[in-house]
């Protein structure tokens, strides 16, 4: 399944569309970047049967509190809870995340990457569950868009991955800023 995002720099303001170009989801942040504590709403389109009313309706998935002191809040399946405790960060630099989703007993880990974030399965087998891939201009190699890949045997659990990866894209982009600025 992939989840490709018609805003490539930023997964906290986009669209995520499906091959054949249509909204499954949104993310949203409003405010500026200078406002404390915004949230990132994100919402999953309403499939519906009516074949006049082709207008995407929207219902609420989940919701990010992004905290610059302490730790975000996540709000998803009716609890609250601090991102430091769903998803904590594990390795050297932090550059895990692991977590549980709701209704499944098996651990998850991100990866930040440098580019990229991807995500396994916790359990020592290391297999694949999704990755993100850029997007690519075409100046060396194919254009391709940015996307979200969610492998074959988890696409039931799309919801939470693309919420976790909101999460993570947000930390990985600040890291890549981070080192940017260090270079040059």
């Amino acid at each position: 399944m992939d989840l490709y995002l018609t805003n490539h720099a930023n997964a906290r303001n986009t669209k995520f569309c499906n091959e054949a170009g249509q909204v499954l989801y949104k993310s949203e942040t409003p405010g500026s970047c200078l406002s404390h504590n915004r949230t990132t709403k994100i919402s999953k389109v309403i499939p519906h049967d009516s074949p006049e009313d082709m207008t995407d309706l929207f219902a609420d998935l989940a919701a990010i509190e992004w905290h610059r002191l302490g730790s975000s809040v996540l709000t998803y399946g009716g609890f609250k809870q601090s991102m430091k405790e769903f998803m904590p960060s594990k390795g050297i630099f932090a550059q895990h995340r692991v977590f549980t989703p709701p209704r499944d007993d098996r651990s998850f880990r991100w990866t930040l990457g440098m580019w990229t974030c991807s995500l396994i399965l916790d359990d020592g087998s290391k297999t694949p569950v999704a990755e993100s891939h850029r997007s690519n201009t075409g100046v060396l190699g194919k254009p391709r868009e940015a996307r979200l890949e969610i492998f074959s045997g988890f696409e039931h659990l799309a919801d939470v991955i693309l919420i976790g990866y909101v999460f993570v894209e947000k930390l990985r982009k600040e890291r890549e800023r981070t080192a940017q600025r260090r270079i040059g």
